[in-house]
């Protein structure tokens, strides 16, 4: 399961997905330092290249004029228009190579990937990049710009690489978080006084969870308007929990 949640797709335009020799092109043009260290020919779904970014591999399937790859769902848009779908849309998809399917989910193994998608956003006919343990879609402009913060010491691009959504009793919880940090985030209602409010708390969070581990104990902690927090473990350790402190 984790190596299958470890993937970003690239949807192209119908009839405009690259082949091996468009990211060949690309790679020798833009300085990223990503080589093509092994082709996987064929007609089918493998039909695709091995890229070696800082001594890790990754695979890159789906390219023309093999097989296109499965669709990613996607559950949570960010800078795209509601008119953006799947209809007429062909996929792409980077995952790490098999030597790394012990860990997908370390920060290095991740923030190298996700450099290795955000060079191949300049590829012709890109629409979106999906990120898939949180079934999310993103502009390959919003993508890149999100990615090159985050590198570069910025927060952690929970907007984005995290899905957040109302549940039915007001709360607002977050979908992808756990892919990181083992643990996702539940703002509790009396928080959520407004869906951006709730949104900056539960953004906080998840930043902390990232940078320090999953909660373990009952906790307090500064919110993003000043305020305190507490911030508690549920009793299966899944979830953050956190109301006004």
């Amino acid at each position: 399961m984790e190596s299958v949640a470890a993937r970003i797709s690239l949807l192209f335009e119908a009839g405009r997905r690259p082949g091996i020799d468009d990211v060949r092109t690309l790679l020798s043009q833009d300085g990223s330092g990503l080589i093509i260290s092994h082709v996987h020919s064929g007609m089918d779904a493998r039909h695709g290249v091995e890229l070696l970014a800082q001594g890790l591999a990754f695979d890159l399937t789906g390219l023309a004029p093999g097989t296109a790859d499965a669709m990613p769902p996607c559950l949570h848009r960010f800078d795209l228009s509601d008119g953006c779908d799947s209809a007429d849309l062909e996929v792409i998809t980077l995952q790490p190579g098999h030597h790394l399917s012990g860990g997908t989910t370390m920060k290095p193994v991740v923030q190298t990937m996700m450099n290795v998608a955000g060079a191949l956003c300049p590829l012709d006919g890109l629409v979106a990049v999906a990120w898939h343990p949180a079934s999310s879609w993103l502009s390959p402009a919003y993508f890149a710009s999100m990615i090159r913060n985050w590198l570069e010491g910025g927060i952690f691009p929970a907007r984005g690489l995290v899905g957040l959504e109302l549940s039915a009793d007001g709360g607002l919880q977050s979908e992808g978080a756990a892919f990181f940090t083992g643990q996702e985030v539940r703002v509790e209602p009396e928080l959520v006084e407004s869906t951006a409010s709730a949104t900056k708390i539960a953004v906080r969070l998840i930043d902390h969870l990232v940078e320090n581990g999953p909660f373990e104990a009952v906790e307090q902690m500064v919110g993003p308007d000043g305020r305190m927090l507490k911030v508690m473990p549920s009793s299966n350790q899944r979830f953050v929990r956190v109301w006004g402190g």
